[in-house]
Parts: C-alpha cells; structure tokens; sequence
C-alpha cells in the first residue's frame, strides 16, 4: 500500500498543478496583446496586411494612410510589399489584387521591370 501511495500523490499533484496552470492561463489572466502593430505579426501575416494595405489604397486612395500602413509593419514595410507583389506577378495570382499591389509600389516610389505591364491599364470591364 505504501508503494501505490507515492506515485499516487506524485501523479494527483501534477494533475492538480496543471489543472491550477491552465485555468489561471487561460481563465483567470489570459494574455491580451492591446495597441500591438503589424511588426509582431508572423511574415505571413504581415504579407496579408500588405495586401490589405494595398487594398485600402485601391478603394480610397490616401497614400499617406498607406504609407502609415507600410511603416506600421516595421523597417522592411516597402520590401515586403516589394516581396507580395513579385510573388503574386510569378504564381500569377488574382490579376485585380496584383494591380492594387503594383500601383501602391509605384505610389511609394517601388520601381521593378515586373511591374510595367500592370501600370496604366484598368482592368478589363471597369471605366
């Protein structure tokens, strides 16, 4: 009896222990990221924010609030909407989404060989 007790306790303790740990984590004190910027964001996520920027500046086109928007994913905000936007012309991705990339490119002073055939052309259908 006295060999099961140890184990026994040993097991009902870490039992307990994680119990106590995952119900202060996550109910009690839960982290919460408040007024975090698009710079501690996964890469890929930061691709998607500078879609969502280029997006933006397609319907409205504030290119100072795009820029902020660029600069809020941190020092390489230009490069990695150079990066998404070279990445979408290879794969050949959704042509409306590649112009909104190239011309806020060529709004922020961005110039490539690759983005010449999507300057200055409206896409098929729209004035």
């Amino acid at each position: 009896m006295g060999r099961l007790r140890i184990p026994l306790v040993i097991l009902l303790g870490l039992g307990l222990g994680l119990g106590l740990g995952l119900l202060i984590g996550w109910r009690l004190y839960p982290t919460e990221f408040v007024n975090a910027t698009p710079a501690y964001l996964a890469p890929a996520y930061q691709q998607d924010y500078a879609r969502l920027a280029a997006a933006g500046y397609a319907m409205d086109g504030d290119l100072a609030a795009a820029q902020t928007r660029l600069r809020s994913i941190g020092d390489d905000g230009e490069a990695v909407l150079t990066a998404v936007m070279i990445d979408a012309i290879l794969k050949q991705q959704n042509e409306q989404e590649i112009r909104q990339l190239v011309n806020l490119a060529a709004a922020v002073g961005i110039n490539s060989p690759v983005m010449s055939p999507y300057l200055n052309q409206s896409p098929e259908g729209t004035p």
